[in-house]
């Protein structure tokens, strides 16, 4: 019997799965061809977010990769934006990383229909309307809840607002126990906390309020999807994004992303300190 057989396939597996789970530095994969190309080049991409996910790298190396691929598909889009739809809508999603003048100059690239379109639209409205920053009012947008009615703003008058917009498939399940802690430790006269949810239809809003347990949150969604313009308008740069406001409605925090460190620090919100809220930190 060989014995010398067992020792050499455990090196071999221990240096495959290393192989495995530091995949090399490849060169972009993005080009400027065809709407063929587009989707084979897409396809590609999307296999490797699936190898990232497979791979259980740390997270901060996950996030590092995972930034790198979106920004491959940010260029690959651009290079295609008036060759495809599926292309013209990674640029609008991935707007957060173009500056207001590259976004006009690929919307001055797509022919008159395309302009007319909802996506096209939505580009102008991203280019022309100024985004929320810190010290605005945090806008009232119209909107519905999950029964179908036009969502009533004024329940959160004199509360400090927690918008949580989006990013629902994202958030990690302890995240989500975080700020329903939170909800459960504060007076509702307090704080209120508003769920922004995409959706195309009340149909399904209804059905991602369900998947996400979102029930707890005052729930809203102006039913355009990821197709309307209100991203821009906010200036979300990545979801989840975070508006926290004083009692007045003047936006005090954004914050991009969950840590909940950094977000207790940034906003004074945190599920152990209850009704006090916690103070803001001015800077």
């Amino acid at each position: 019997m060989n014995t010398t057989r067992y020792p050499l396939l455990a090196v071999l597996l221990v240096m495959l799965l290393f192989a495995a789970c530091n995949p090399k530095e490849e060169t972009p994969v993005a080009s400027g061809g065809s709407a063929t190309d587009y989707f084979t080049t897409l396809k590609i991409l999307n296999a490797k977010q699936s190898q990232i996910y497979d791979y259980h790298l740390p997270d901060k190396d996950e996030n590092r990769a995972l930034i790198q691929l979106n920004e491959e598909r940010l260029r690959l889009a651009c290079l295609n934006a008036t060759g495809s739809g599926d292309a013209l809508r990674a640029v609008r999603d991935n707007a957060g990383n173009l500056s207001r003048e590259q976004m006009l100059q690929v919307y001055n690239s797509l022919d008159a229909k395309t302009k007319r379109s909802q996506l096209g639209k939505s580009m102008k409205a991203y280019v022309e309307k100024k985004a929320v920053l810190v010290g605005d009012a945090l806008p009232h947008f119209d909107g519905v809840g999950p029964d179908g009615k036009p969502f009533d703003w004024s329940v959160t008058d004199g509360k400090r607002i927690l918008l949580i917009y989006e990013g629902w498939g994202w958030i990690k399940r302890s995240t989500h126990t975080w700020f329903k802690d939170l909800l459960s430790a504060t007076d509702r006269d307090s704080l209120a906390i508003v769920a922004y949810v995409y959706a195309g239809s009340l149909a399904e809003l209804q059905k991602r309020v369900k998947s996400f347990q979102l029930e707890p949150y005052l729930v809203i969604s102006d039913l355009q999807g990821k197709e309307g313009p209100l991203d821009k308008k906010m200036g979300v740069h990545g979801i989840p994004t975070y508006y926290y406001t004083d009692e007045q409605g003047v936006v005090r925090r954004i914050v991009a992303g969950f840590d909940p460190d950094r977000f207790t620090m940034e906003t004074g919100l945190s599920p152990k300190w209850g009704e006090s809220l916690g103070p803001f930190v001015e800077k």
